[in-house]
């Protein structure tokens, strides 16, 4: 998930292309892995794959318990891990074969960077929430027309909820010119937002339950549509059964899976056992690691341990089949047609994998 600041929905779509990669900022999804080591600038080696990703829970455990050095042992290949919020930046100059980002704004990392790129596997879905004040009587967005909504970009998860809420309820975000729709939106810190809601500093927000586990656990505020997140409403509403649209997939140069397809193969591998690691040792990795769900009372780091059980957004599989590549695809028809976006955007390239292992 990134943060950026133009001042409207339909505006920061067409403007985003014309971003230099230095001049975006890259924030972490909560359940995204603290790779160590500084940003590498060196070239590829053969048989080496450079992966950049945020900080993560599930990758500092793959690493702390020795997984990837055994998977490296046993493949014959090594990974060469950079931590950094700046995923854009190091793929834009050449220094990473695999990254992560939401699968709706791949067409906009392809733009800034200038380079083809193909989706090959899918980690977690867009967890965001609409909340208000537990004692708001709002029951919808409908309810909280003219009201101060809080949103930490005007991209990302935003561009899903734009559409959704011109789907469910006609109404925008903010209107064509960039200028308050049927909300007063107000761009503020990620960390702040829920925390902003419980003072009543806005009035609603588009937040993230594992950075508003406090105010959720007080009872201060409360997400609206019983709690379903984007993904969840998306998925009911337009591709029934689908678990996206995606918060995070691994996304490769196009021209790097074409000539290392044992190794785009063995990175899946990989990463389903850090998937099946997760299942298994979940709570496990929230107390090892509370700084990647903003946690650190016994009190926020149990109830993150409950919530995640009851609302996980990490999937069971990183591999994927053409039909999920299609209907992760249907998010692009639904903000075509809600006039999020432009007809001229394309989908993103799919690579399935399903059930291949080579």
């Amino acid at each position: 998930m990134r943060r950026h600041t133009p001042t409207g929905i339909r505006r920061a779509v067409t403007t985003a292309v014309a971003l230099t990669a230095t001049a975006v900022t890259v924030f972490t999804s909560g359940c995204a892995a603290g790779l160590g080591g500084p940003p590498s600038s060196r070239e590829a080696r053969e048989g080496e794959i450079r992966f950049t990703f945020a900080p993560d829970p599930i990758w500092d455990h793959m690493h702390d318990t020795g997984l990837v050095e055994e998977w490296e042992d046993q493949t014959g290949y090594r990974i060469e891990t950079s931590a950094t919020w700046d995923e854009f930046g190091l793929f834009a100059g050449g220094h990473a074969d695999i990254i992560s980002t939401a699968s709706f704004e791949v067409p906009y990392l392809e733009e800034q960077t200038q380079r083809e790129t193909v989706i090959i596997g899918r980690y977690n879905a867009e967890r965001s929430r609409i909340m208000v004040r537990a004692d708001d009587p709002a029951q919808s967005l409908e309810d909280l027309r003219g009201k101060r909504m809080g949103v930490f970009t005007t991209v990302s998860g935003t561009l899903v909820w734009s559409a959704l809420v011109k789907q469910m309820h006609d109404m925008n975000l903010v209107d064509s010119d960039g200028t308050d729709g049927d909300f007063q939106v107000v761009v503020a810190d990620i960390q702040n937002l829920s925390n902003l809601l419980a003072r009543g500093e806005i009035d609603a927000c588009i937040c993230y339950p594992d950075l508003s586990a406090r105010e959720l656990r007080d009872g201060s505020v409360r997400a609206l549509y019983d709690g379903k997140s984007s993904a969840d409403l998306f998925a009911e509403l337009n591709a029934p059964g689908h678990d996206g649209p995606m918060g995070n997939v691994f996304v490769a140069r196009k021209d790097w899976v074409e000539e290392h397809p044992d190794e785009v193969s063995a990175f899946l591998d990989l990463w389903d056992r850090g998937l099946a690691e997760w299942q298994e040792h979940r709570d496990e990795m929230i107390e090892l690691y509370p700084q990647h769900f903003a946690v650190s009372t016994p009190e926020d780091i149990e109830f993150m341990k409950q919530y995640v059980a009851e609302h996980d957004w990490v999937v069971d599989e990183v591999r994927f089949d053409q039909q999920w590549a299609d209907d992760e695809s249907s998010i692009f028809d639904l903000m075509r047609s809600t006039g999020i976006i432009g007809d001229d955007i394309p989908d993103p390239q799919f690579l399935p994998t399903e059930g291949v292992h080579q």
